[in-house]
């Protein structure tokens, strides 16, 4: 019996050691860049054939014009692949010849891209043209790289922060709680739905206590600026409970319904205090109306990427509507003062000051690298704040730089054939000539 077991153990080792050696996705090998990325098809016999990218070769001619037969000068370094002086609204074609040199019925599913595709920020030379890259065939695909490498991309927050105070010293019956709820209800494609007795399709959003005030208790929450309608609430106050379980004391630990929430929440440069009152109408606790306005913490409009080079400077205030416009009907991007802070010193600098000749607000960026910049909105009303995040993004030379950009995708060809890919740069600037550099190509899986 232990010979037998020894026996199965040594046909299994041998089992397990071919197929590491003989099948890609079982290998520990590592491979090269070029074969990378296997992929496992469906053959027509309904068997599944791995592609691993070997025999495959690649030839590439250009054209001043794209039109058949122009395809003359071969091209076999960055200098034929890359381009200065193209002029607005013209291209650089290109044929990339694929070819399975491969012997028996070995097909081969494979991809083609450009190593490093750099385009200059026009800030060294000159301004530079919009660099596009498509492809014509045998598939067809269009790509804008310079919109892509732009020097800021935005992110926005549509919500408005609203507050709600409840006395301290005589709390209205009821709402002895520490913990407060908001409710709320939005515009839908059928126009403005009820809100539920019981609560937002019976959720509660816990509101954030954030200090004491003037004789109050004080907390806000963040809605939804589609938010037409809300109440508050005093924790668990109809939880398990049906309409019609409620009685006139429950009923005292919500307020009334408020309306118009977009005209009295955030207005872009204040936010809106709610008050509780002692008066009860119809069960529920009334609040001072219309609420009162408060510079409280909110932002709308901020950077989610700023790119930037060693030895220039970049203005990251919000404040600052040149480099960051206005969203379309809002008055400001944000409510309160702001505070910027960095995640890493060595990629760059920002100060919360004037002094010793910096700027607030002002990126000063200290070497190649990628860091987060904090921005904080702090109201003066009240102790919140808010936070948003920003990548920012120093390169060391004036150039936007994408690796790995694909230019066909999973193109099968049959053993012993070749395949034409027709692609080309083209600029779409409509004053500036265009310049960009396109390391090599190579065949991916």
């Amino acid at each position: 019996m232990k010979k037998s077991k020894i026996m199965l153990a040594l046909v299994l080792a041998i089992v397990f050691i071919i197929l590491c050696v003989n099948v890609p996705t079982f290998s520990w090998f590592s491979r090269p860049h070029n074969q990378s990325g296997e992929q496992m098809v469906l053959s027509s016999d309904n068997h599944y054939k791995a592609y691993n990218g070997e025999s495959v070769t690649i030839s590439t001619m250009s054209s001043t014009t794209g039109r058949t037969g122009s395809y003359t000068t071969s091209v076999e370094d960055s200098e034929g692949l890359s381009g200065s002086g193209i002029t607005t609204h013209n291209r650089k074609y290109f044929c990339t010849t694929i070819s399975n040199t491969a012997t028996g019925a070995v097909e081969q599913n494979v991809s083609l891209y450009a190593n490093t595709l750099s385009i200059p920020t026009g800030a060294s030379g000159g301004a530079n043209g919009t660099l596009a890259l498509g492809v014509n065939g045998p598939t067809r695909s269009y790509r804008d790289y310079s919109s892509l490498s732009t020097q800021t991309s935005l992110s926005t927050r549509d919500a408005m922060r609203i507050y709600f105070q409840k006395p301290k010293n005589t709390p209205p019956s009821g709402w002895t709680g520490t913990e407060f709820y908001i409710c709320w209800n939005e515009d839908t494609n059928t126009g403005i739905e009820s809100l539920n007795a019981l609560g937002s399709n019976g959720t509660y959003y816990k509101m954030t206590y954030c200090g004491e005030k003037d004789n109050y208790y004080n907390y806000y929450a963040d809605i939804p600026k589609t938010a037409t309608h809300a109440f508050f609430a005093c924790e668990n106050w109809a939880e398990g409970k049906q309409q019609s379980d409620l009685t006139a004391d429950n009923w005292k630990k919500r307020t009334q319904t408020l309306w118009n929430l977009g005209g009295d929440g955030q207005s872009q440069l204040q936010s809106k205090v709610y008050q509780l009152t002692s008066t009860v109408t119809n069960g529920n606790t009334q609040v001072h109306t219309p609420p009162y306005s408060v510079t409280g913490a909110c932002i709308n409009n901020y950077y989610n990427t700023i790119f930037v080079t060693t030895g220039s400077n970049f203005d990251a205030t919000l404040s600052n509507t040149t480099n960051i416009p206005l969203r379309i009907g809002y008055t400001a991007n944000y409510i309160g003062s702001l505070e910027y802070y960095s995640s890493d010193d060595s990629v760059f600098k920002i100060y919360n000051d004037s002094s010793n000749g910096h700027t607030k607000g002002v990126i000063y960026p200290q070497g190649a690298g990628e860091a987060k910049l904090y921005t904080k909105a702090v109201g003066s009303s009240y102790s919140d704040s808010q936070q948003v995040e920003t990548t920012v993004k120093v390169t060391a030379a004036n150039d936007y730089v994408f690796n790995d950009v694909p230019i066909v995708r999973n193109l099968k060809i049959p053993a012993g054939e070749s395949v034409d890919v027709y692609w080309y740069v083209i600029n779409n600037s409509e004053t500036e000539a265009l310049r960009y550099t396109i390391d090599s190509l190579y065949i991916g899986m």
